[in-house]
């Protein structure tokens, strides 16, 4: 059995899994550790028992080792040895050289160490792996976008039109052997994530920078999904109960992937739209006439391409789950988004014009569609649900069906119960209510200001009545 046929064996076929990071720090240790002849190997022996029940994986960082001078290699292979044989071990060695030394490499990752599979770096091309592919029942995770600080540096330089990580993907997915090549995304880049998924939608990635990196777990989930191994290290090693740490990380995890938490995803959007300027707060009128406290300017995004990506990522999440032909952006603010959500998801889209062209075509409807398909609207924001239904009217009076609307914040401002008694269905990747805990949650706002917005637009909610 192959070694991601293995990880699919492991999860359950849920593709989602802990991998439990190897990277003892002898000055990190605990004092009864020092006691034992070799306290990295008592305490990392010691981790393993704790969480073998819940760990898909383990990944030794080879450089722990090679710290603790001439005895490090012996540890390590003691340590390999008290992982139980059926969970897989991942080298986390970041290996990458020419042909004979790639050889050397291999023969001690799989045959002296015995490991599974490695991570190696991608500079040096395809023959530089070829040494590792060559082991057919073992896997290597390529070094793709890291969580490092300064990665952007040499990650996003632009290389034939996108980010070089991306072109590399590419490659990668091209090689020979690719087939047996996962990605190792960190969790700290969000925006990598949604578009390495939609580069690779079946391929494993190993993704560090859960934790003390500041990487959340709900996010990772919202924008790569599975198949994925949270990599975990400091947050397991340092707990007083590296189990429990284990159990409540798999949890977190699992139970992003079963129903993303709106909480969550509250706190990526207050973060990403703070940061764009796409919320503003002072005294404004919306399009329905309503005066509001906040504004949601979402025609920003297309500044920020890569906030737009990730964004588009929270929105196929919430796709996943619905049977549709193709996606319906609804004017102007939408474009953009549904653009990107038709690129992240592979889905054909067209959109309804606000006025008919007088010339050309003079069409309603761009795009291609067929009378009879199911069609998904996706917006920005809900406010009422006098546009949506304009829009929709244009899609039915061509012949398609529309049963579900996607929007990024609905404001609870009447438009989901308007729609809804229309017997549409309504998906909110937030409300505002959400959002305005999440602002106040990070400090973008007090708690005074946040009751206040939240007062206002509840007394406002039942004036005017369109969009």
């Amino acid at each position: 059995m192959g070694f991601f046929e293995r990880l699919h064996e492991r999860t359950h076929g849920t593709r989602l899994g802990l991998c439990v990071g190897l990277d003892p720090v002898p000055a990190r240790l605990p004092a009864w550790a020092h006691r034992h002849p070799d306290p990295v190997f008592a305490f990392l022996r010691w981790i393993i028992g704790a969480t073998a029940e819940v760990a898909v994986a383990y990944k030794p960082n080879l450089a722990f080792y090679l710290a603790l001078g001439p005895s490090g290699l012996e540890t390590l292979r003691a340590v390999r040895s008290a992982i139980p044989p059926e969970i897989p071990v991942i080298l986390d060695g970041k290996f990458g050289d020419i042909g004979w030394t790639a050889e050397a490499y291999a023969q001690f990752a799989f045959d002296i160490l015995r490991a599974d599979a490695v991570t190696l770096n991608p500079f040096l091309g395809p023959e530089a792996l070829r040494p590792f592919l060559d082991r057919q029942d073992r896997g290597i995770f390529l070094l793709i976008r890291t969580s490092n600080p300064g990665a952007e540096a040499v990650q996003e330089l632009v290389a034939g039109g996108e980010p070089l990580y991306q072109a590399l993907a590419r490659q990668a997915l091209r090689w020979p052997g690719g087939e047996r090549i996962g990605f190792v995304v960190g969790a700290t880049v969000p925006h990598a994530l949604a578009a390495l998924r939609r580069l690779a939608p079946d391929r494993w990635f190993l993704i560090p920078g859960i934790g003390p990196q500041g990487g959340d777990p709900a996010a990772v989930i919202a924008l790569a999904g599975p198949p994925a191994l949270i990599a975990a290290s400091r947050e397991i090693l340092e707990a007083s109960d590296p189990g429990g740490a284990a159990r409540s990380l798999l949890e977190r995890a699992r139970g992003s992937a079963a129903e993303p938490s709106p909480a969550a995803s509250a706190r990526l959007l207050a973060r990403w739209l703070y940061e764009t300027g796409c919320i503003r707060f002072g005294d404004f009128v919306l399009k329905s006439g309503q005066r509001s406290p906040i504004y949601l300017d979402l025609r920003r995004l297309v500044t920020f391409p890569q906030t737009l990506e990730a964004i588009a990522g929270l929105y196929a999440a919430l796709l996943e789950g619905l049977a549709f032909d193709r996606l319906a952006a609804l004017p102007y603010a939408a474009l953009p988004i549904g653009t990107a959500v038709a690129l992240r998801t592979g889905r054909p889209l067209i959109y309804p014009r606000k006025e008919t062209k007088s010339y050309g075509t003079a069409q309603r409807i761009e795009g291609d569609f067929r009378p009879g398909e199911t069609v998904v609207v996706l917006d920005d924001v809900l406010t009422t649900g006098a546009s949506k239904r304009e829009a929709i009217q244009v899609l039915e009076e061509a012949g398609l069906r529309v049963t579900d609307i996607v929007v990024l914040v609905d404001r609870e401002q009447g438009g989901r119960q308007e729609l809804e008694a229309a017997n549409y269905r309504v998906h909110a990747v937030v409300t505002l209510t959400d959002l305005l805990e999440a602002l106040a949650a990070e400090g973008w706002i007090s708690g005074e200001e946040r009751d206040r917005i939240r007062a206002e637009i509840a007394g406002g909610s039942l004036s005017g009545n369109a969009e």
